[in-house]
């Protein structure tokens, strides 16, 4: 007990320490005119899907002649990991980030007051646009490996604007982690009240089996490798020598040893910046001892990744030491490694096929592929400012009600925003304007032009990724066009062999006698709701291709055929509208057997 008190009190010391850093930084910035303060564009209302949507931070803005110590400060000072770096016209020139501080400056021998940051920053960097598809931002940064990603405004001339934010995915994560967990919650409630309760089909137990698997995700040690093995370096031992080792294993943190060679802190590039460059030490005559976080929390291999991640961010550190068996520590794993994984994990269980959203968002969104949904879930009914620093809210709606209080485990919305093949129509909460699938289908009541009609279509440049529309057959045939284009990247227009000014592909769909009708005018338009209502289709299928080259009639007719093979269901053989009511009546009953129980 006296060995948790003392281990307390000293990270105590160290966060008081690091408080009184920033206080004295926040006090001497505040006499003097900041190197890095500029104006960024004023935020607009997001659209559904788009990178605005995520709610970039708001950018930490340094000139070019700002020096690495006055960079060091300001990113002490609003605690941030990274800086854009801009002419004096404004203009985007770089980005760094505290890891280049710490291997650049440090670990390089060179002094923080001389350099400027366009001597250390990574020049020309890859941006994205507030309007462009959330989807297309994200995959860029786990393909990539970025943490950070600045995003630009684009003008109603469609010319780059100012720096609206950064993008940090591992904050976006982290505003949607209580999403994925409460939909883990939810399928382990479901799971155990189908096991407590006989006579229950076993293939729709195996279902919420596997998906509780699949939910509670990979452990800690698939991601240790070779990049994850600890580094030491001696308590004695300067700051800079500590920075160079982490320069050369190319790791972000190193581990430190007393002298009876036990681990007695860690050292992260963080420190370096906050703790060395910013408060003004020589990284040469400083030890490791005087700046490290004395005896790091550890996580055992066999913790999932999700509970890792939940860990670090209530924790707020980036690194995390790993035991093994034999309370050894066999690696170190940092937030942004944990993410990606975790986000792999996410696109494994959603695919393209199974992505289903409501009708509004579908029409509205811009739709890539199916894990999009998890993003473009991200609190919509904020306001105009699609914003926030915070990691975790508590948000308030309309009823004046906390959303944490009395919530449901997970709502119809958020199973539709995790993509579990469960469609609009298979929610419970959906309310939909002409049941398709009813017996009186043949009414002369229907009326098509009423009817919110869903078509969809794949993408004929960029494998895997499917788009959904809604319009009704009143908004013709350019309409459909119209809202094709939004949808469409320069590779579907270099597939279909056309230029992206033209515009001029050519639609088509199967008919109920399997042949393939093209789309060129409103009638033909109405034909195709028409017979895909008859079909009980919930959707239209379409089909892109270049008009002045037949369409791949057997190409289009076996996708169709495997379409119409296919399941939509949850489980194999049953139905979702029935599977759904079910598994709610089972859990309705459950609870009424529990409480029947509870009373003799």
């Amino acid at each position: 007990m006296s060995h948790h008190h003392t281990l307390l009190d000293s990270r105590k010391r160290q966060s008081k320490r690091d408080e009184a850093i920033r206080r004295k930084i926040e006090n001497d910035l505040s006499k003097k005119k900041r190197p890095g303060s500029t104006t960024t564009t004023r935020r607009r209302k997001a659209s559904p899907g788009s990178v605005l949507a995520l709610r970039p931070s708001d950018p930490l803005i340094c000139k070019a002649t700002t020096t690495a110590f006055q960079a060091a400060q300001l990113m002490s000072a609003r605690r941030e990991n990274c800086a854009l770096v801009i002419n004096e016209a404004g203009e985007l020139l770089g980005i760094f980030t505290a890891k280049d501080l710490a291997f650049r400056i440090v670990g390089s021998g060179l002094n923080p007051n001389q350099v400027t940051v366009d001597q250390i920053m990574t020049s020309n960097p890859i941006c994205v646009h507030s309007n462009d598809p959330a989807g297309d931002a994200l995959n860029l940064m786990v393909e990539k490996g970025f943490r950070h990603l600045p995003v630009l405004e684009i003008t109603e001339e469609n010319q780059v604007g100012q720096i609206v934010g950064v993008l940090d995915i591992t904050k976006s994560y982290a505003q949607q982690m209580e999403k994925l967990e409460k939909l883990n919650q939810s399928s382990e409630t479901i799971r155990n009240s189908l096991t407590q309760i006989g006579q229950q089909p076993q293939h729709i137990v195996d279902y919420f089996t596997e998906l509780g698997e699949k939910m509670k995700g990979p452990i800690l040690e698939s991601v240790l490798n070779v990049s994850t093995h600890p580094i030491y370096v001696q308590v004695k031992q300067s700051v800079a020598e500590a920075t160079v080792m982490m320069k050369e294993h190319r790791t972000t943190a190193v581990l430190v040893k007393d002298t009876n060679n036990e681990v007695a802190g860690i050292f992260t590039s963080k420190d370096v910046v906050l703790r060395v460059i910013a408060a003004g030490l020589d990284a040469n005559t400083t030890s490791v001892l005087r700046v490290m976080t004395p005896q790091p929390d550890v996580a055992t291999s066999d913790l999932s990744i999700q509970s890792a991640l939940r860990q670090m961010f209530e924790g707020h550190y980036l690194n995390l030491p790993v035991v093994g068996d034999e309370d050894e520590i066999i690696g170190i794993v940092d937030v942004l490694k944990l993410t990606h994984a975790t986000l792999n994990q996410l696109k494994e269980i959603e695919t393209t096929e199974n992505s289903f959203g409501s009708a509004t968002a579908a029409a509205s969104s811009g739709e890539g592929p199916a894990w999009n949904k998890f993003w473009n879930n991200m609190d919509d009914g904020e306001g105009s400012d699609a914003h926030s620093n915070s990691i975790v809210e508590t948000t308030t709606n309309s009823g004046g009600f906390s959303s944490n209080a009395a919530a449901p485990d997970v709502t119809p919305s958020e199973f539709n925003s995790f993509n579990i093949d469960i469609k609009p129509s298979d929610s419970v909460s959906h309310v939909e304007s002409l049941p398709l699938k009813s017996s009186t289908f043949g009414s002369s009541s229907l009326n098509i032009d009423e009817i919110a009609f869903t078509f969809k279509f794949t993408s004929p440049g960029i494998d895997g990724r499917a788009h959904r529309i809604v319009m009704k057959s009143t908004d013709g045939v350019a309409k459909l066009r119209e809202l094709i284009s939004g949808k469409l990247h320069d590779k579907d227009y270099a597939a279909l062999n056309i230029t992206k000014d033209e515009e001029d592909f050519a639609i088509s769909y199967v008919d109920d006698e399997g042949d393939v009708v093209h789309i060129t005018t409103d009638d033909d338009l109405n034909e195709c709701i028409f017979i895909n209502l008859k079909l009980q289709n919930d959707k239209a299928d379409i089909y892109l291709h270049n008009p002045h080259e037949h369409a791949p009639i057997e190409k289009i007719k076996s996708i169709h055929k495997k379409s119409k093979s296919g399941s939509n269901s949850l489980i194999p053989g049953i139905p979702n509208e029935i599977l759904i009511p079910t598994v709610l009546a089972i859990l309705g009953a459950s609870a009424i057997f529990g409480y029947n129980l509870s009373r003799k």
